[in-house]
């Protein structure tokens, strides 16, 4: 799991104060709060969820299933490749939801494993293959028939399309776009980028576009920084490229642009609350659906808490990206985001 978190609010002396009174009550020493061990320190959480309403501090949190990011990317890519604005309504997005999901939870791992061979390698022969190897298994799936047999007529469209193509030009439509880091490396399939952009147009949902004066701190990437500013520039030209995403708790259509300013963690606060939150999440929902445990009664608490924080209507809460039946498992009823 992937998760990714933000706040709200001045981090003013008396917030760093209380902060600061909050380490000592809890006897936490060193300079810099970690969210590997204060995961087993649930009532510092939730404690600090109290500090954190009592300065109605909105939290953003972005919960990512890795396996079910790159399926979601086989399904906008391969199955159903964007042709335009019809496939942003919500209809079009159900259908995508459903497939993903269906795939996610039924569809051998090795497609997966091929589509991420075919992003490093591009080789046009490989990726056909990846059409055909989707085709093969939903023509025999038999979990969902319905389902399978709607990947599969897709799939066949698209590797016709596909075919029609020069091959570089195919490799280029059939892939996810890479970025490059710092070193001229390409990277491809990102969910912290993903996860950034679309914690950024929640933002925007609720400021109300008004997020001119806002900066946003994120914790140093010295191989993803120049990724992460290049997505945010292109989050606030969403609405250039004339596409509609009818998002229930983003809004991509910015009128105003935030700052943006990489910071080391230990140097703000800030930071490392936002890290404690999704370091939290994380092995929670790790921990919930796959443990095989009875989960502490607190580590509960505070997983109901953040969910019931939410107010879908100006962005805020938990955005969970993965199948339904895994957001099921820790108790939480999925809702779509469109």
């Amino acid at each position: 799991m992937f998760a990714l978190a933000a706040f709200g609010g001045s981090l003013d002396e008396t917030f760093i104060g209380q902060f600061g009174n909050l380490k000592s009550a809890h006897r936490l020493q060193g300079p810099e709060v970690k969210s590997k061990q204060d995961y087993e320190r649930p009532r510092f959480i939730l404690d600090l969820m109290d500090l954190l309403e009592t300065h109605s501090c909105p939290i953003f949190i972005e919960i990512v299933d890795k396996h079910y990011f790159v399926v979601m990317n086989i399904i906008e890519r391969i199955v159903v490749p964007y042709v335009g604005k019809c496939d942003t309504r919500p209809d079009a997005l159900w259908m995508k939801g459903v497939m993903a999901d269906h795939m996610a939870l039924y569809a051998p791992p090795e497609l997966t494993h091929a589509f991420a061979a075919c992003c490093q390698s591009r080789d046009h022969t490989e990726v056909r293959d990846v059409y055909k190897r989707i085709i093969t298994w939903a023509e025999g799936d038999r979990a969902s028939p319905e389902i399978a047999e709607g990947i599969s007529r897709f799939a066949r469209d698209s590797l016709k399309d596909f075919r029609k193509l020069p091959k570089a030009k195919a490799v280029e439509q059939a892939l996810p776009v890479p970025d490059a880091n710092p070193a001229g490396k390409l990277l491809w399939v990102l969910p912290n980028m993903t996860s950034f952009t679309h914690l950024y147009a929640r933002i925007n949902r609720y400021t109300q576009k008004q997020v001119s004066g806002l900066t946003l701190f994120h914790d140093e990437q010295l191989q993803f920084g120049d990724i992460l500013q290049y997505a945010k520039t292109q989050t606030e030209k969403f609405a250039e490229f004339d596409l509609d995403l009818p998002m229930k708790t983003a809004d991509f259509d910015f009128s105003q642009a935030a700052e943006l300013q990489f910071l080391r963690s230990h140097d703000s606060i800030g930071i490392q609350i936002a890290d404690v939150l999704a370091g939290f999440i994380a092995r929670y929902v790790q921990d919930a659906v796959w443990g095989g445990i009875a989960m502490h009664a607190d580590k509960v608490t505070i997983f109901e808490r953040l969910v019931a924080l939410g107010d879908r209507s100006r962005g805020t809460g938990i955005n969970f990206v993965a199948p339904d039946n895994l957001v099921r498992f820790p108790g939480v009823a999925p809702q779509p985001n469109y």
